[in-house]
């Protein structure tokens, strides 16, 4: 069968991947992945690898699909084929190569099959077979970029938070809920009176504050859809093809407009360019800016990213047209705000109105939202294993000294006093 008939079976998109190290705490395996990408995954099967294994794993990975490898089956240069097909004769195979196609003689010993992975040496010699299922790295063999936007979506309907369950900070809330709703104005007010549009809003601060919990807040505010872009994970699947992936994202979300594209942890993917930046890196970089620079905000698509480290960003982010406006999110929470979080994080829970709320007020100096609202979630653990359906008193009182116990070891392990 030939890659030109129309029952052609696509290869499986995959890719080969080298453990640097293993981090369960936070459910991270840090890899390698060819031909140059770095990033992590995640997989319960995987949970025991060490450093130095090698596997191969299918985009769209199930447990009985993933093939671990020898380390020698790791390239030390050069890149992957794919063997596509056989001559019928069986002299020659036809390899896809950095999606080229190149014409081979069939060896002797360890025969070329149809389906086979092999290493390419840099002068384009096929090696040894890496694996016997085939990849598409470059997607050539597809008849789309790979990504589907759609399940990184959610409809304004969909989502469970509002703006009155964000606590605190008003003049933050009420500064990122002006932006929002001027960039995605069906009326473009802003272009008719000719100045600059609001494309993109970066927000900043430490974990736990907030951010992400805002933007979908502000998504459900103004009515728009809600793309939730996680940066690590983003990296790892557009190393090579990253370009069209971003602008099938974009189209994905005009078409669903009003939208709001929210990047999260921003720095992870497109940290500053230097001479020590690998090349998919600063590559990533310039084709993220050229997608801000190029979209249409009359589409009705609003950007925000969201950051820990706003110094580590590349400063051309940064410029008007780009993510110009900037809302910094506070990590220590004065009494009147914290007072605010707890109302709102407390809003939907039963039994939460026989708590001292001032009292937890003055317990929480220092806290962040997120450390204020497991107060709630402690609590909760100690009714639901009592049988109750509602939070008493005592739970309340010993879900907070729960809740300090665990932010005091967060902290201690962090190196932090």
């Amino acid at each position: 069968m030939s890659i030109f008939d129309d029952e052609f079976v696509p290869p499986v998109s995959g890719s080969i991947v080298r453990v640097r190290s293993v981090d369960v705490a936070k459910n991270r395996i840090y890899i390698d992945r060819l031909p140059d990408g770095q990033g992590w995954l995640w997989h319960p099967d995987l949970a025991a690898s060490e450093p130095g294994d090698v596997y191969f794993i299918p985009d769209s990975a199930h447990s009985e699909e993933i093939e671990k490898l020898t380390p020698d089956d790791w390239p030390a240069q050069g890149s992957i084929g794919t063997v596509v097909e056989l001559s019928d004769d069986g002299t020659r195979a036809i390899l896809e190569i950095n999606g080229r196609l190149t014409d081979v003689p069939q060896r002797a010993a360890n025969p070329f099959q149809p389906g086979q992975a092999v290493s390419v040496s840099s002068e384009g010699i096929p090696g040894a077979v890496l694996t016997t299922k085939p990849i598409d790295r470059l997607g050539i063999h597809r008849n789309e970029s790979g990504l589907d936007p759609s399940i990184m979506l959610v409809e304004p309907a969909d989502i469970d938070v509002e703006l009155s369950d964000f606590g605190g900070s008003p003049d933050l809330v009420g500064r990122a809920l002006d932006l929002a709703r001027v960039a995605l104005d069906p009326q473009q007010l802003l272009e008719r009176i000719g100045v600059n549009p609001v494309k993109g809003i970066l927000f900043s601060g430490p974990s736990g504050t907030g951010k992400t919990y805002l933007a979908r807040a502000l998504s459900k505010e103004v009515g728009a859809s809600f793309y939730l872009i996680d940066g690590p994970e983003i990296i790892n699947k557009w190393v090579g093809e990253s370009e069209q992936r971003l602008r099938d994202l974009f189209d994905h979300a005009a078409k669903s407009a009003p939208a709001l594209l929210f990047f999260d942890e921003l720095d992870s993917i497109v940290s500053k360019r230097d001479n020590d930046a690998p090349e998919y890196v600063t590559r990533f970089v310039g084709q993220f800016l050229t997608i801000l620079d190029g979209f249409d905000p009359a589409k009705g698509v609003l950007v925000i990213a969201a950051t820990n480290l706003p110094g580590a960003l590349d400063t051309a982010l940064l410029r008007p047209g780009r993510l110009s406006f900037k809302v910094e999110f506070n990590g220590h929470p004065n009494g009147g705000d914290r007072l605010a979080i707890l109302r709102a994080s407390s809003r939907r829970v039963l039994g939460a109105d026989k708590a001292d709320l001032e009292a937890l007020t003055e317990g929480t100096e220092g806290w962040t939202a997120a450390e204020m609202s497991m107060i709630w979630t402690e609590a909760g653990v100690l009714a639901a294993l009592d049988g109750r359906n509602r939070l008493n008193a005592e739970d309340v009182r010993e879900g907070y000294v729960r809740a300090r116990m665990n932010r005091e070891t967060t902290l201690r392990q962090a190196g932090r006093s």
